[in-house]
Protein backbone atom coordinates (compact mmCIF):
# COMPACT_ATOMS: atom_id res chain seq x y z
CA UNK A 1 0.00 0.00 0.00
CA UNK A 2 1.45 3.28 -1.07
CA UNK A 3 0.46 6.38 1.40
CA UNK A 4 0.39 10.32 0.68
CA UNK A 5 3.22 10.26 3.02
CA UNK A 6 5.63 7.50 1.22
CA UNK A 7 8.65 8.76 -0.49
CA UNK A 8 9.21 5.26 -3.07
CA UNK A 9 12.58 4.75 -5.11
CA UNK A 10 11.46 3.77 -8.90
CA UNK A 11 14.10 1.30 -10.22
CA UNK A 12 13.45 2.39 -14.18
CA UNK A 13 15.30 0.45 -17.00
CA UNK A 14 14.19 2.32 -19.17
CA UNK A 15 11.42 -0.51 -20.56
CA UNK A 16 7.78 0.55 -21.28
CA UNK A 17 6.86 -1.15 -17.46
CA UNK A 18 8.80 1.33 -15.60
CA UNK A 19 7.91 4.34 -17.29
CA UNK A 20 4.21 3.68 -17.15
CA UNK A 21 5.04 3.39 -13.19
CA UNK A 22 6.69 6.30 -13.53
CA UNK A 23 3.74 8.13 -14.66
CA UNK A 24 1.13 6.54 -12.66
CA UNK A 25 3.28 7.58 -9.34
CA UNK A 26 3.84 11.18 -10.18
CA UNK A 27 -0.21 11.41 -10.34
CA UNK A 28 -0.67 9.33 -7.45
CA UNK A 29 1.68 11.31 -5.02
CA UNK A 30 3.18 14.78 -5.52
CA UNK A 31 6.56 14.53 -7.84
CA UNK A 32 8.49 15.44 -5.16
CA UNK A 33 8.08 11.92 -3.46
CA UNK A 34 9.16 9.60 -6.20
CA UNK A 35 12.81 9.36 -7.24
CA UNK A 36 13.80 6.97 -10.34
CA UNK A 37 16.77 5.43 -9.88
CA UNK A 38 18.47 3.59 -13.28
CA UNK A 39 21.26 1.05 -13.28
CA UNK A 40 23.73 0.71 -15.87
CA UNK A 41 24.45 -2.79 -15.69
CA UNK A 42 27.62 -2.84 -18.16
CA UNK A 43 25.81 -4.87 -20.61
CA UNK A 44 27.87 -4.22 -24.16
CA UNK A 45 25.17 -3.21 -26.72
CA UNK A 46 22.49 -3.34 -24.31
CA UNK A 47 23.32 -0.34 -21.62
CA UNK A 48 23.50 2.81 -23.54
CA UNK A 49 23.33 6.67 -23.04
CA UNK A 50 20.30 7.18 -24.94
CA UNK A 51 18.16 5.26 -23.11
CA UNK A 52 19.48 7.11 -19.76
CA UNK A 53 19.04 10.54 -21.82
CA UNK A 54 15.36 9.58 -22.20
CA UNK A 55 14.91 8.67 -18.73
CA UNK A 56 16.69 11.82 -17.73
CA UNK A 57 14.37 13.78 -20.06
CA UNK A 58 11.38 12.15 -18.76
CA UNK A 59 11.75 12.38 -15.68
CA UNK A 60 12.65 16.24 -15.62
CA UNK A 61 8.94 16.15 -17.49
CA UNK A 62 7.28 14.88 -14.75
CA UNK A 63 9.36 17.02 -12.00
CA UNK A 64 10.76 13.97 -10.67
CA UNK A 65 14.17 13.35 -9.27
CA UNK A 66 16.36 11.05 -10.71
CA UNK A 67 19.77 9.14 -10.74
CA UNK A 68 21.88 7.36 -12.31
CA UNK A 69 24.13 4.21 -10.72
CA UNK A 70 26.63 2.34 -12.97
CA UNK A 71 26.67 -1.48 -11.69
CA UNK A 72 30.08 -1.32 -12.17
CA UNK A 73 31.27 1.64 -10.19
CA UNK A 74 29.17 0.35 -7.09
CA UNK A 75 29.60 -3.48 -7.19
CA UNK A 76 33.17 -4.03 -8.83
CA UNK A 77 31.64 -5.46 -11.71
CA UNK A 78 28.86 -5.02 -14.65
CA UNK A 79 27.26 -7.95 -15.71
CA UNK A 80 29.97 -8.30 -18.57
CA UNK A 81 32.36 -8.35 -16.05
CA UNK A 82 31.19 -11.06 -14.28
CA UNK A 83 30.05 -13.13 -17.25
CA UNK A 84 33.75 -12.72 -17.95
CA UNK A 85 35.60 -13.77 -15.29
CA UNK A 86 32.65 -17.03 -15.14
CA UNK A 87 33.74 -18.00 -17.88
CA UNK A 88 37.49 -17.87 -16.79
CA UNK A 89 39.53 -21.44 -17.41
CA UNK A 90 40.76 -21.64 -14.05
CA UNK A 91 36.95 -21.27 -12.04
CA UNK A 92 34.85 -24.79 -11.04
CA UNK A 93 32.18 -26.43 -13.15
CA UNK A 94 29.72 -24.82 -10.18
CA UNK A 95 30.09 -21.36 -11.68
CA UNK A 96 28.96 -22.51 -15.02
CA UNK A 97 25.34 -22.89 -14.21
CA UNK A 98 25.71 -19.38 -13.18
CA UNK A 99 23.21 -17.14 -15.35
CA UNK A 100 23.50 -13.66 -16.37
CA UNK A 101 20.12 -13.17 -15.11
CA UNK A 102 21.27 -14.43 -11.79
CA UNK A 103 23.97 -12.25 -11.09
CA UNK A 104 21.97 -8.81 -12.33
CA UNK A 105 18.94 -9.93 -10.96
CA UNK A 106 20.34 -9.80 -7.12
CA UNK A 107 22.50 -7.20 -8.00
CA UNK A 108 20.06 -4.58 -8.82
CA UNK A 109 18.01 -5.52 -6.17
CA UNK A 110 21.17 -4.82 -4.22
CA UNK A 111 21.71 -1.27 -5.34
CA UNK A 112 18.21 -0.53 -5.48
CA UNK A 113 17.46 -1.18 -2.12
CA UNK A 114 20.85 0.44 -1.16
CA UNK A 115 20.77 3.74 -2.99
CA UNK A 116 16.54 3.81 -1.86
CA UNK A 117 17.79 3.54 1.97
CA UNK A 118 20.59 5.99 1.53
CA UNK A 119 17.84 8.78 0.01
CA UNK A 120 15.63 7.97 2.54
CA UNK A 121 12.83 6.32 0.76
CA UNK A 122 9.95 4.54 2.40
CA UNK A 123 9.07 1.84 -0.29
CA UNK A 124 10.98 0.82 -3.38
CA UNK A 125 8.72 0.31 -6.51
CA UNK A 126 9.09 -1.54 -9.58
CA UNK A 127 8.01 -2.08 -12.91
CA UNK A 128 7.21 -5.85 -13.10
CA UNK A 129 3.44 -6.36 -14.32
CA UNK A 130 1.76 -9.82 -14.20
CA UNK A 131 3.23 -11.84 -16.64
CA UNK A 132 6.45 -11.47 -14.73
CA UNK A 133 4.95 -12.31 -11.53
CA UNK A 134 3.46 -15.34 -12.87
CA UNK A 135 6.33 -16.69 -14.33
CA UNK A 136 8.03 -15.89 -11.05
CA UNK A 137 5.91 -17.61 -9.20
CA UNK A 138 5.95 -20.60 -11.46
CA UNK A 139 10.04 -21.00 -11.47
CA UNK A 140 9.94 -20.97 -7.57
CA UNK A 141 6.92 -23.51 -7.82
CA UNK A 142 9.41 -25.77 -9.48
CA UNK A 143 11.99 -24.90 -7.87
CA UNK A 144 10.18 -25.21 -4.26
CA UNK A 145 11.47 -22.73 -2.74
CA UNK A 146 8.47 -21.81 -0.22
CA UNK A 147 10.72 -18.64 1.14
CA UNK A 148 10.89 -17.17 -2.00
CA UNK A 149 6.52 -17.68 -2.58
CA UNK A 150 6.56 -15.67 0.32
CA UNK A 151 8.96 -12.93 -0.18
CA UNK A 152 6.72 -12.63 -3.63
CA UNK A 153 3.22 -11.69 -1.59
CA UNK A 154 2.10 -7.99 -1.35
CA UNK A 155 2.05 -8.97 2.65
CA UNK A 156 5.30 -10.26 3.07
CA UNK A 157 6.85 -8.81 5.97
CA UNK A 158 10.17 -6.37 6.13
CA UNK A 159 12.45 -8.24 9.12
CA UNK A 160 15.53 -5.54 9.04
CA UNK A 161 15.55 -2.28 9.21
CA UNK A 162 18.55 -1.94 6.52
CA UNK A 163 15.57 -3.56 3.66
CA UNK A 164 13.10 -0.69 2.36
CA UNK A 165 9.74 -2.55 1.68
CA UNK A 166 9.57 -3.72 -2.00
CA UNK A 167 6.37 -2.54 -3.94
CA UNK A 168 4.89 -3.71 -7.57
CA UNK A 169 2.15 -1.61 -7.93
CA UNK A 170 1.96 -3.19 -11.29
CA UNK A 171 1.78 -6.75 -10.27
CA UNK A 172 -1.88 -7.60 -11.29
CA UNK A 173 -1.57 -5.66 -14.82
CA UNK A 174 -0.98 -7.72 -18.22
CA UNK A 175 1.96 -6.20 -19.92
CA UNK A 176 -0.04 -5.84 -22.93
CA UNK A 177 -2.42 -3.06 -20.60
CA UNK A 178 1.32 -1.68 -19.82
CA UNK A 179 2.51 -1.46 -23.16
CA UNK A 180 -0.94 -0.01 -24.61
CA UNK A 181 -0.34 2.81 -21.60
CA UNK A 182 3.20 3.38 -23.03
CA UNK A 183 1.78 3.34 -26.25
CA UNK A 184 -0.90 6.51 -25.30
CA UNK A 185 2.00 8.70 -23.27
CA UNK A 186 4.28 8.48 -26.91
CA UNK A 187 6.69 6.03 -24.93
CA UNK A 188 9.48 5.22 -27.15
CA UNK A 189 9.33 1.66 -27.34
CA UNK A 190 12.61 -0.60 -27.10
CA UNK A 191 13.41 -2.57 -30.38
CA UNK A 192 15.98 -4.52 -28.31
CA UNK A 193 16.17 -7.51 -26.14
CA UNK A 194 19.66 -8.13 -23.44
CA UNK A 195 21.57 -10.15 -25.43
CA UNK A 196 22.20 -12.59 -22.66
CA UNK A 197 18.06 -13.76 -23.44
CA UNK A 198 18.75 -14.65 -26.56
CA UNK A 199 22.05 -16.15 -26.46
CA UNK A 200 20.99 -17.96 -23.34
CA UNK A 201 17.57 -18.66 -22.91
CA UNK A 202 16.75 -19.31 -19.02
CA UNK A 203 14.43 -20.71 -17.10
CA UNK A 204 12.58 -17.63 -17.20
CA UNK A 205 12.25 -17.40 -20.83
CA UNK A 206 10.78 -21.40 -21.38
CA UNK A 207 8.21 -20.58 -18.67
CA UNK A 208 7.22 -17.04 -20.62
CA UNK A 209 6.74 -19.01 -23.96
CA UNK A 210 4.56 -21.49 -22.55
CA UNK A 211 2.26 -18.91 -19.76
CA UNK A 212 2.18 -17.27 -23.13
CA UNK A 213 0.58 -20.13 -25.22
CA UNK A 214 -1.55 -20.85 -22.67
CA UNK A 215 -3.11 -17.14 -22.26
CA UNK A 216 -3.98 -17.50 -26.09
CA UNK A 217 -6.01 -20.59 -25.46
CA UNK A 218 -7.50 -19.82 -22.23
CA UNK A 219 -7.95 -15.87 -21.66
CA UNK A 220 -7.39 -14.73 -17.96
CA UNK A 221 -5.52 -17.94 -17.09
CA UNK A 222 -2.43 -16.15 -15.66
CA UNK A 223 -4.75 -13.60 -13.73
CA UNK A 224 -6.42 -16.14 -12.09
CA UNK A 225 -3.58 -17.81 -11.19
CA UNK A 226 -1.78 -15.17 -9.39
CA UNK A 227 -4.83 -14.75 -7.40
CA UNK A 228 -4.84 -18.14 -6.22
CA UNK A 229 -1.19 -18.52 -5.54
CA UNK A 230 -2.24 -14.75 -3.35
CA UNK A 231 -5.05 -16.42 -1.49
CA UNK A 232 -2.79 -19.66 -0.49
CA UNK A 233 0.00 -17.67 0.47
CA UNK A 234 -1.71 -15.40 2.69
CA UNK A 235 -2.37 -18.30 4.65
CA UNK A 236 1.09 -19.51 5.27
CA UNK A 237 3.14 -15.75 5.61
CA UNK A 238 4.69 -16.11 8.72
CA UNK A 239 3.68 -14.05 11.57
CA UNK A 240 6.29 -14.41 14.00
CA UNK A 241 9.47 -11.72 13.49
CA UNK A 242 12.08 -13.35 12.00
CA UNK A 243 15.86 -12.14 12.83
CA UNK A 244 18.12 -11.53 9.55
CA UNK A 245 21.74 -12.08 10.17
CA UNK A 246 23.92 -9.33 8.23
CA UNK A 247 26.75 -10.67 5.84
CA UNK A 248 30.23 -10.38 7.41
CA UNK A 249 31.70 -9.78 4.39
CA UNK A 250 29.80 -6.39 3.05
CA UNK A 251 27.44 -5.76 5.87
CA UNK A 252 23.74 -5.92 3.98
CA UNK A 253 20.81 -8.44 5.38
CA UNK A 254 21.08 -12.12 4.06
CA UNK A 255 19.08 -14.98 4.75
CA UNK A 256 18.88 -16.52 8.88
CA UNK A 257 21.68 -18.93 9.72
CA UNK A 258 23.89 -17.61 6.32
CA UNK A 259 26.94 -15.39 7.05
CA UNK A 260 27.46 -14.53 3.69
CA UNK A 261 24.96 -13.07 1.37
CA UNK A 262 24.35 -14.25 -2.13
CA UNK A 263 25.70 -11.71 -3.59
CA UNK A 264 28.65 -11.81 -2.25
CA UNK A 265 28.72 -15.72 -2.56
CA UNK A 266 28.60 -14.89 -6.01
CA UNK A 267 31.54 -12.46 -6.28
CA UNK A 268 33.75 -15.05 -4.04
CA UNK A 269 32.69 -17.88 -6.91
CA UNK A 270 34.84 -16.24 -9.55
CA UNK A 271 37.59 -14.91 -7.80
CA UNK A 272 40.17 -15.46 -4.96
CA UNK A 273 39.68 -14.27 -1.66
CA UNK A 274 41.77 -10.88 -3.02
CA UNK A 275 39.58 -10.52 -5.47
CA UNK A 276 36.67 -10.24 -3.32
CA UNK A 277 35.25 -6.60 -3.85
CA UNK A 278 33.00 -4.99 -1.10
CA UNK A 279 30.04 -2.64 -1.95
CA UNK A 280 31.09 1.23 -1.93
CA UNK A 281 29.28 3.04 0.22
CA UNK A 282 29.12 6.04 -2.18
CA UNK A 283 26.16 8.48 -2.22
CA UNK A 284 24.62 8.91 -5.92
CA UNK A 285 25.23 11.37 -8.04
CA UNK A 286 21.95 12.64 -10.30
CA UNK A 287 21.84 12.28 -13.75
Amino acid sequence: MITPGDIVAIGVSGGKDSYVLLHIMSEILSPSRVIGITIDEGIAGYSRTDVYDNVKAFCRELGIECVYVSMRDVLGYGVDDFMKKRASPNKGLGTATISACTYCGIARRRILNMYARELGATKVATGHNLDDEVQTYTINILRGDVMRLIQLHPLSKTYSTKLVKRIKPLRSIYEYETAFYAFTINYSFQEYECPYIESRPTLRVKIRDILNELEKSSPGIQLRLLEFLDSIISQIIETKPVTLSLCRLCGEPTSPRRTICKFCELIESIGSPQDRVLVHRQMPNNL
